[in-house]
């Protein structure tokens, strides 16, 4: 006879022997210095707490910091409730908090309480600058010590804190730190993406505990009834509950208190309890107990773990004294759990409590609880997680907390938790007179995580406004999720109609106003009412009046770019627009970014630099819309500099970004420009399939532009020349006056077409003109591009353009450009019979192609050279012009001083990131530390 399971002294933690090794396993590497991600998964009561509690119990005999929380279904709109479970234990000590809650993470006592500002006009931090926040708290907590945070019911998580929790797997990295949480799939109202997030993190470790087997249960029952108990009533047992642990013990409670004899004649009488045996057994060990142990135990179930005892028996309606001898009843009928804090030993015998209580019980307590918490001047977020139980009645007490709770909630970077209390505030509903101004108040909030949702609100909050500044505000945030919704015509309607309204009450918000109307001319809008000749006009506008003047400045300077010049005096334009930071502290995710992309057309590393500034001050104020801008736009920004690898993982962070923001399908601009990165480094049929998800966007936009460059690379990396051809008479119609060579590319992908299909005459013809156009405009990098094209299409007789085209391009950010020109002149050297010419640029080429990323010009390039009777370079790529972006940064930044920790707090990365790229600079650069990083990076 084999060895059956044998039970672990003091506990029924039966068959779980994979689950435990794998926690004691994960433990042991966190104590060793390594990060670790742990999901346990599985139906309630299958014994997910019990290995939550071992993976604690492990981890303090490893020498972690065990830091625990709990999930909980009422405290699910409490923002950063579970953050503040897990972390706010370890603040409570002021030389904790003193060491840890420094440089970056010093924003995150906004979420504790510790420190945050009072003045409720404070602009309010958003959620990515809470995230960085944590994410560096528990970068320094973890310096002091390897942490184990232990999340029980991660599926009733608040979602900002979920989110946390996302945000930091991702960057776990080298970290000594293991998450460990358990959760309920498919759980209804859990977050799924969030959570599928987590779940396919390379780190992630997910352990599904399955039912016992019918032996264990057997060995259970033996243990719960003794040796009298027979064969086919434990049998009997393990199919009733279908081996779930929870609710075989809870099974095993009613038999006994119910006197059931456990032999086979009993079997039927099981198969009728087990269904119901967890909800029976409590309510049956609860209604023996006295009337104040249910009046306790009731009210807890409405208030949750940790309820205050003194509000606990408030609400049960009994004395102090009696509460203390209601809880102990309670833990000695295993309802209530005997260590703190104060709460059920499961959410399963919560839910038999709460459920128990009819619908009007419940939200009479719940209406009960509310009104004692405010009365004790209990924070508007505990109060407002009651508040959504109750039914609506009109009432202002619960408009004010609900709206104190948002601005709480904003304070802490929790968006989402807010616009839901101002939704249910507006429910309530407030007075007549004071729901306008909530409306807006919802609109502007959702603006920051849902661009259809502030839509709707922000046009019922213009359309009941009667103040016409009031509706202006509404105005420029409703124009704007117009026009990001793909309706621009309507855009141009509301704000002429706000402006007219305005008169001269409010020329500042008058011009933004006007800003945004001429905006929408670049997302489609018909232009009825002459807005390109109005953007014109304000080339010469002083910038300097005020926030409208600059956002009109923009507008022009953006107009003026796209026509193609000159340089210096758009460039000048934007730059007086911008105003050295001015623009961005009031428009930072939509008028910044514009203002910003002639520099970067213009070749200035200056450029790049206004990126980095606003992705830095995306953030800290963390609006998702400003962060999905800075993502795609710095994508682009590398794109034009060549650096194709880091610039499609911006484009496919902008694209998650922006449909978190709820953009109506995948974004054109986010879109188009990942699928030309695509087609730069080989991957055509991805490329074709991410083309392929566009929703199409209006005809006359810069988006229906961005998507027709896409599609013409795409169609002449396939070597599909007629249909490039004929999609480029589209491409020219779209763009209209639109003739910047470096955006608008449809000239010269026509004319490498018509190349191809060999009418080099016409497509001669296009290049002299997109090379003319280029003159207008002067810069290296766009003159480059356009000499390279003719001189290709001129064969042996372009060489001259081509030499200049190489020449202009040596000093310019668009590498990959530059490797284009060198590719260019060594090809044609070659066919003109001067294959020894022919070698160096197509090296120079292939260097810089590799650094690129641009896989299919460098296997053309390795061809080319062994086609010149050489042997491609072996040597590993070095000097600064090896470095990538990323590379270049973090080494200016080290060598002016800036610790690892400084720098990647600095551009939002983790720690582990800036060592990666300190490492490759040390090796393109031939030094071996940061004492050398200064004189390597100078020019030579």
């Amino acid at each position: 006879m084999t060895a059956g399971p044998t039970l672990p002294a003091g506990a029924a933690l039966l068959e779980r022997e994979r689950e435990l090794g794998a926690i004691r396993d994960a433990v042991r590497a966190t104590a060793a210095g390594q990060a670790g991600l742990v999901l346990v998964e599985g139906p309630a009561g299958i014994g997910k707490s019990r290995l939550l509690g071992e993976a604690r119990r492990l981890a303090a005999a490893e020498g972690l910091v065990v830091l625990s929380a709990r999930g909980g279904e009422i405290e699910r709109e409490f923002p950063y409730g579970v953050v503040r479970q897990l972390l706010e234990a370890r603040l409570v000590d002021a030389d904790v908090r003193d060491r840890c809650c420094t440089g970056a993470a010093s924003r995150a006592t906004s979420v504790f309480d510790l420190g945050a500002a009072d003045d409720p006009g404070e602009a309010a931090e958003g959620s990515f600058a809470a995230l960085h926040a944590l994410y560096w708290l528990v970068v320094n907590l973890s310096a002091e010590a390897p942490l184990l945070l232990a999340v029980d019911d991660l599926h009733w998580c608040d979602r900002p804190s979920l989110r946390f929790l996302a945000y930091l797997a991702r960057r776990l990295d080298d970290l000594p730190v293991l998450l460990v949480a358990s959760l309920r799939p498919s759980e209804p109202g859990a977050d799924q993406a969030l959570l599928a997030e987590l779940r396919s993190d390379p780190l992630c470790q997910a352990l599904l505990p399955g039912p016992l087997t019918g032996e264990a249960a057997a060995l259970l029952v033996h243990e719960r009834l003794g040796d009298a108990a027979e064969p086919a009533f434990a049998a009997a047992c393990h199919a009733a509950t279908q081996g779930n642990p929870l609710l075989l013990s809870e099974l095993l409670k009613a038999v006994v208190a119910e006197g059931v004899r456990p032999d086979a004649a009993s079997a039927p009488v099981v198969a009728e309890l087990g269904p119901r045996a967890a909800s029976r057994a409590v309510l049956l060990r609860l209604s023996r107990l006295s009337a104040d142990a249910v009046a306790v135990a009731r009210a807890l179930a409405v208030l949750g773990d940790g309820a205050e005892l003194g509000l606990l028996g408030t609400l049960a309606g009994v004395d102090p004294g009696a509460v203390a001898a209601a809880t102990r009843d309670l833990v000695r009928a295993e309802i209530v759990r005997p260590e703190p804090p104060l709460g059920f030993v499961h959410p399963l015998v919560q839910a038999a409590v709460y459920r128990d209580l009819s619908p009007g019980e419940r939200e009479l307590l719940h209406e009960q609880a509310a009104r004692h918490l405010v009365a004790a001047g209990a924070p508007a977020e505990q109060v407002a997680a009651h508040l959504v139980a109750m039914p609506a009645r009109g009432e202002a007490w619960v408009v004010d907390v609900l709206r104190a709770a948002a601005t709480a909630a904003l304070r802490r970077g929790a968006p989402e938790i807010a616009a839901s209390a101002l939704q249910r505030a507006s429910a309530e509903p407030p007075a007549p007179e004071e729901r306008p101004a909530l409306l807006l108040e919802l609109g502007r909030v959702e603006s920051m995580v849902s661009v259809s949702a502030s839509a709707v609100h922000l046009r019922e909050a213009y359309d009941s406004l009667s103040d016409p500044v009031a509706r202006g505000l509404a105005a420029d945030g409703l124009a704007r999720a117009l026009m990001f919704s793909g309706l621009p015509d309507d855009a141009t309607g509301l704000t002429a109609e706000a402006r007219a309204a305005l008169g001269d009450a409010a020329p500042e918000l008058a011009g933004r106003l006007e800003a945004i109307e001429l905006c929408a001319l670049f997302f489609g809008a018909v232009d009825r009412a002459g807005l390109l000749e109005r953007i014109r006009g304000y080339r010469s506008i002083d910038a300097g009046r005020d926030a409208g003047a600059r956002m009109l400045a923009t507008i022009a300077s953006w107009e003026w770019t796209l026509s193609a010049g000159p340089v210096e005096q758009v460039v000048g334009l934007a730059r007086a627009a911008l105003g050295g930071g001015a623009l961005l502290g009031v428009d930072s995710g939509l008028m910044s970014v514009i203002a910003s992309l002639p520099l970067v057309l213009a070749d200035l590393d200056e450029g790049a630099d206004r990126f980095d500034e606003i992705r830095a001050d995306a953030h800290r104020t963390g609006n998702v819309f400003t962060i999905s801008g800075a993502q795609l736009w710095g994508g682009f920004t590398l794109l034009m500099r060549g650096d194709l690898v880091e610039a499609e993982a911006d484009l496919r962070a902008s694209l998650d970004t922006l449909a978190l923001w709820g953009v109506p399908g995948p974004a054109a601009w986010s879109s188009g420009y990942l699928a030309e990165v695509l087609v730069e480094r080989g991957s055509l049929a991805e490329a074709r399939a991410v083309l392929g998800e566009v929703v199409p966007p209006p005809e006359s936009s810069d988006m229906a532009m961005i998507v027709d460059r896409a599609t013409l690379g795409l169609l002449l990396a396939e070597g599909r020349a007629e249909e490039a051809l004929r999609h480029s008479e589209r491409a020219a119609e779209r763009a209209g006056w639109k003739r910047h060579p470096r955006y608008a590319t449809w000239r010269t992908h026509r004319a490498l077409a018509l190349d191809r299909l060999g009418r080099t005459d016409e497509a001669a013809a296009v290049a002299a003109e997109q090379l003319e156009i280029a003159r207008d405009w002067g810069s290296p990098g766009t003159v480059g591009l356009a000499l390279r094209v003719l001189g290709t299409i001129e064969r042996e007789d372009g060489i001259p353009r081509l030499e200049q085209a190489c020449d202009l391009l040596a000093d310019a950010p668009a590498r990959l450009e530059r490797a284009r020109a060198l590719a260019a002149l060594g090809m044609a050297l070659r066919r003109a019979r001067r294959p020894a010419d022919a070698r160096e640029p197509l090296r120079a080429a292939l260097e810089l192609a590799e650094i690129c990323g641009a896989r299919p010009l460098v296997d053309e390039l390795r061809a080319e050279i062994y086609a010149t009777g050489a042997r491609p370079r072996t040597t590993a790529l070095h000097g600064v012009a090896s470095l990538t972006a990323s590379e270049r940064r973090v080494a200016e930044l080290a060598a002016g001083g800036q610790s690892n920790r400084d720098i990647a707090q600095t551009l939002y990365v983790t720690p582990k990131t800036v060592e990666v790229h300190l490492s490759n600079a040390y090796r393109k650069l031939g030094i071996r530390s940061r004492r050398d990083l200064g004189r390597a990076l100078e020019p030579a």
